[in-house]
């Protein structure tokens, strides 16, 4: 609901902006009830940056998206393990996004904001978008 959407958003903003029309992103929970909302929280803190989230639905994590996925981009290593108990075909496609922030590493957790403030939204969207910078940058070879 909070950090895959604008997870999703960004993406396809960075992709948008550098004319990048093979680049995708779906987001997917591993706990998410199709059709649920963002919360408004995150739709305000996305919003502050040129990303629409208030058209969002959530949606699980399904064995026909790890099949269209060429990665597979988790937040805490729980996501991880729950892609490798339900759907272990998937496992050789996951990253972890901790990995491409600054002094993030292996096992470490993008934080989720979810019920907490508006601050801890704009605090970890921050975050999250580090580590999709570093991520996209990547995916673009700009970084070993």
């Amino acid at each position: 609901l909070c950090r895959s959407p604008m997870a999703e958003a960004l993406l396809k903003k960075f992709a948008s902006r550098a004319g990048r029309r093979d680049l995708h992103a779906r987001s997917a929970g591993t706990h998410a009830f199709a059709g649920s909302s963002s919360p408004s929280e995150a739709q305000q803190v996305a919003g502050a940056v040129g990303l629409d989230l208030v058209s969002h639905e959530a949606q699980p994590v399904t064995s026909e998206l790890v099949d269209w996925a060429d990665e597979i981009a988790v937040m805490s290593p729980e996501h991880a393990d729950f892609i490798e108990m339900n759907f272990p075909e998937g496992i050789e496609k996951v990253i972890e996004l901790v990995q491409f922030k600054p002094g993030g590493r292996p096992g470490d957790t993008l934080k989720d904001p979810y019920g907490m403030t508006l601050f801890h939204y704009r605090q970890y969207f921050g975050e999250l978008m580090e580590a999709l910078q570093g991520y996209y940058a990547q995916l673009n070879g700009d970084r070993g």
